[in-house]
């Protein structure tokens, strides 16, 4: 059933092309009209998108068709300005200079000497102390020792009483020997005289015979007497071989004895100190590090190309040093001169270690072993040489001048090296400007200009390295 339109309206609502709005229609007549209506807005949206976009391409062309055209201006050669020094040839005397340390060239482990109880030190018997030949270290106690060499005195004594006694036994033996032989003389004489009265019949055959007897006695006194002697004399020689023996063993007893002192053997410094009063010590136990003082040497090394130059210049041997030890802003130089060089070469560094003996010396020398010093010795002479920065030098074979505003090769050989300075010799004249800086593009042709001689503000400054 319809409602009735004049107490009711039906209405109807529907959306439009446009989000959000609605259209009322009232009633169904009135519903076809407004889609219509919609439609027609609709299509005047999209014809005016289009003309927007068509009005967009038009202006985009018309801006690349009117567009200026940009032509790059030429760039001039590049100029570098470096810093250069004229070459200067002239006899060029370098200083070799080398690293190291002061060692000892005399030194000695301190030992005990005997064995004993410590009972006695020396003032100076410290570590770092300074002590001259003969000061005393350490004295060990000596009464064992002082007992032994009484006791081998008095040994002596009783040989040598013995010897004296031997000496007199033979001595009277001799004496005896003497008158038996005086009497065995007379002996025979007796039976010479009685056998030509025997035979003349004045005296008898037993009386003869008596005389005989009594000679064969006393020959045999004398032989018996000769053999004591020898006996008296190889007994004497046995005291007299004890009373050496006692003497050597009385000369070893007082030499122990004296041991029991120790003494500085010559004046240095001590150090590794470990002995003091009470401390039990043995044969060969080590109490202390005497380093002398009138031997220090500075310890350096060589390379091989350094020591090729001064063996070709007179050797090493007695060539002056200069040994300087830097103690923060404090220097101390001590005149050196080279005194002897190892006698190995080691394979893994090359060149050579060299001493160089101190002029100076004392328990005054502030110095010690260990300190790290710096040695100068005096190179061989170079004449004819030129000497260059070493930054001037590239691959240790060539340098840059410049010729005509350009950079020019010059082949060079390094003959030595001083510090940051080199010595070279080869294709560079007097007066020839040497190139100091150095920059990636550097190369022969380069052009450059002399930065002390002004010019082109517009050169670019090279980059050093």
């Amino acid at each position: 059933m319809a409602p009735d339109s004049s107490k009711s309206e039906w209405t109807e609502t529907r959306p439009t092309a446009r989000d959000g709005d609605l259209l009322r229609v009232s009633g169904v007549p009135e519903a076809s009209g407004g889609v219509r209506s919609g439609r027609r807005r609709r299509m005047v949206n999209y014809v005016g998108l289009i003309a927007l976009i068509l009005a967009g391409v038009a202006g985009a062309v018309a801006l690349f068709m009117t567009r200026s055209t940009l032509t790059p201006a030429e760039r001039g050669e590049t100029v570098y300005s470096v810093s250069t020094m004229p070459a200067e040839r002239s006899d060029n005397f370098p200083v070799i200079t080398a690293f190291g340390e002061i060692a000892a060239g005399r030194e000695a482990d301190m030992r005990a000497l005997v064995q004993g109880e410590v009972v006695e030190v020396g003032d100076y018997f410290r570590n770092g102390g300074t002590v001259r030949q003969g000061d005393l270290l350490l004295r060990i106690d000596p009464f064992d020792y002082v007992a032994a060499v009484d006791e081998l005195k008095a040994q002596i004594a009783e040989t040598r009483a013995r010897v004296a006694e031997a000496r007199a036994r033979l001595a009277s033996e001799r004496s005896a020997l003497i008158e038996d032989r005086s009497i065995l003389e007379i002996k025979a004489q007796d039976v010479e005289r009685f056998e030509r009265l025997n035979q003349k019949g004045t005296i008898s055959d037993q009386s003869l015979g008596n005389a005989r007897i009594e000679y064969q006695t006393q020959q045999q006194k004398v032989t018996q007497r000769e053999a004591a002697i020898e006996a008296e004399q190889a007994r004497m020689q046995q005291q007299q071989a004890a009373l050496e023996r006692l003497q050597v063993s009385l000369a070893r007893a007082e030499r122990d004895l004296a041991r029991t002192e120790l003494r500085a053997p010559f004046d240095g410094f001590l150090s590794q100190v470990s002995a003091q009063v009470g401390s039990l010590l043995g044969p060969s136990d080590r109490v202390a590090h005497l380093v002398a003082a009138d031997s220090l040497e500075a310890r350096g090394h060589l390379s091989d190309a350094q020591y090729g130059r001064l063996l070709a210049d007179g050797g090493l041997d007695g060539r002056p040093a200069t040994v300087t030890w830097k103690m923060g802003p404090e220097r101390l130089a001590y005149e050196a001169v080279i005194s002897r060089i190892t006698s190995e070469i080691d394979p893994g560094s090359g060149g050579v270690t060299f001493y160089a003996l101190l002029a100076a010396d004392g328990l005054d020398l502030p110095i010690r072993p260990g300190a790290f010093v710096e040695i100068e010795l005096p190179d061989r002479r170079f004449p004819d040489t030129i000497r260059l920065p070493a930054v001037a030098v590239h691959d240790d074979n060539r340098v840059f001048v410049i010729e005509e505003g350009r950079l020019v090769r010059r082949d060079v050989e390094v003959l030595a090296r001083q510090g940051d300075d080199v010595i070279v010799e080869g294709e560079l004249q007097s007066g020839a400007r040497v190139v100091l800086t150095r920059f990636n593009e550097m190369a022969p042709g380069v052009r450059v200009r002399d930065a002390a001689a002004g010019g082109d503000d517009g050169a670019e400054a090279a980059s050093g390295r």
